[in-house]
């Protein structure tokens, strides 16, 4: 018997903050913003371990007969990744000009061509991150974080200051795991090269639940 090799589920973000999507109507890629507690109808199997350049197999959670064409996932800097397609050695790209603006033409790779992966504990916590009256944030002085909002280059702004969610993936996965009602220590890294500060989260208890 053939042992079924391990892999890993993704959906991706853009540029703009909304995520690669499929219309189920038209059996085409799309882009929706990025939405608390929704899952894109695209998500990308890939092997575990997880290293790029790798295969994505796309799945569409509405199964139709249209084909993805063979592409090729790449790395082009810290948890950034492009689609590259072999065939027409052109890129995808996603521009901000509507939900049904999803190419596979781009010549290069530049801001629209880049995605960042994200696992299914990581949108939960993103999910979370953005619910501020779900989760709140203190530094070991006790000032609060303000609410974030999530903003285009992959990052979270939090008042006068920006949060890359790129440099705190397995941030996003802490918060993702904090049951209601419990508090926990996390570490947010604000720049490459500063040290990641310390917070005190804590999860409030929903009157229904709305983050998955």
């Amino acid at each position: 018997m053939t042992e079924t090799p391990p892999t890993l589920r993704l959906w991706f973000m853009d540029w703009f903050g909304w995520m690669l999507d499929h219309d189920s109507l038209k059996d085409a890629l799309c882009r929706t913003p990025f939405k608390e507690g929704r899952l894109p109808g695209l998500s990308a199997t890939v092997p575990l371990p997880f290293q790029l350049p790798c295969n994505p197999s796309l799945e569409k959670r509405i199964s139709l007969p249209r084909p993805f064409p063979e592409m090729e996932l790449r790395e082009l800097a810290s948890n950034h990744v492009v689609f590259f397609i072999p065939q027409t050695g052109t890129y995808l790209r996603s521009s901000p000009t509507g939900p049904n603006s999803i190419d596979l033409w781009a010549p290069e790779p530049k801001e629209w061509e880049k995605f960042f992966p994200m696992t299914m504990e990581m949108l939960r916590g993103l999910s979370l991150f953005l619910r501020s009256d779900l989760i709140n944030l203190q530094d070991d002085a006790g000032n609060a974080l303000p609410a974030p909002t999530l903003q285009q280059g992959f990052v979270l702004q939090f008042g006068d200051r920006t949060l890359p969610l790129f440099l705190n993936t397995t941030t996003l996965i802490q918060i993702g795991q904090i049951m209601p009602g419990a508090i926990a220590k996390i570490a947010l890294t604000w720049d490459t090269d500063a040290q990641p500060v310390h917070f005190t989260v804590s999860r409030e208890t929903p009157t229904q639940s709305e983050i998955v």
